[in-house]
């Protein structure tokens, strides 16, 4: 059960989230009394049943993308009892509405959720914002926190399992034909020359290929990569036996440490700065 606060904020900690708003424009008390009467506002219309307007929550989708921010921003505006949802959304502004808020919001992408199948997890800070008596201009909005629900909800029909990119990388390839000059697998930002590199790196970061969206590609799902850079006498007592990997272009001996539990593959590298 939420606690709900009253006059939250003071013109000191208000300012702590404001800084280049009281740089310009100076905040004041009227500043501090919006802030605090829409975090009651906001709180006192919060429920842990029912996913309302300004609410957070974790969204996954089909294809395993994570989003541990989104936002309800508005009744979805053609699907009748859904609420529309913003995957990586801006902080919003906030007015009030009939003893209720309305939120305006920039980012993406958004959709349509029904709201019972929404999941209560927890309580959490949400962010929101509001013109002050500087008006609509540059830095000219105050920031803010109220308690908020977090819900979580995961579209249907996942194509790869349990992979999401909460803890796991995702990669799309596309695969040439073996005549064909350059690179064999080709990504957005990593490539491999042929077969071989494509099944180390596999190897390397627990990968598991899944097909793709037309014949010749492919989705690989892989652990998460850390440097650690030690000096060479530290570096030696890592247990792990010393490899050759191939790292910004050039061969390099490293030792390679996983984290099965966190999906991380960590690289041991000698640190020579």
């Amino acid at each position: 059960m939420l606690q709900m606060a009253k006059n939250k904020y003071s013109v000191e900690t208000l300012r702590e989230l404001n800084v280049s708003y009281d740089h310009e424009h100076g905040l004041t008390q009227k500043d501090v009394d919006m802030a605090n009467s829409y975090v009651e506002l906001i709180e006192q219309t919060r429920s842990e049943i029912t996913p309302q307007i300004g609410d957070r929550l974790i969204y996954v989708t089909e294809d395993g993308d994570y989003y541990g921010n989104a936002l309800i921003e508005n009744l979805h505006h053609t699907n009748k009892g859904h609420l529309s949802i913003c995957e990586q959304p801006s902080i919003p502004f906030v007015w009030n509405d009939n003893g209720n808020i309305r939120l305006s919001v920039s980012g993406g992408a958004f959709h349509a959720v029904n709201p019972k199948e929404l999941k209560f997890l927890k309580w959490t800070d949400g962010s929101f914002k509001d013109w002050r008596h500087c008006r609509a201009c540059a830095n000219g909005a105050v920031a803010f926190y109220a308690k908020v629900p977090m819900w979580f909800y995961s579209e249907p029909n996942p194509k790869y399992g349990n992979f999401t990119t909460e803890t796991y990388r995702k990669f799309y390839f596309n695969k040439k034909e073996e005549s064909e000059a350059g690179n064999l697998y080709q990504g957005f930002d990593i490539a491999f020359r042929n077969e071989a590199e494509l099944q180390q790196f596999v190897e390397d970061y627990e990968g598991t290929i899944f097909k793709g969206n037309w014949p010749t590609q492919i989705v690989l799902w892989c652990f998460r990569r850390e440097y650690i850079f030690l000096p060479l006498p530290e570096w030696e007592k890592i247990e792990s036996p010393a490899v050759e990997r191939r790292l910004n272009f050039h061969p390099e001996q490293v030792k390679i440490v996983k984290d099965m539990e966190q999906h991380i593959t960590y690289l041991y590298r000698i640190k020579n700065f």
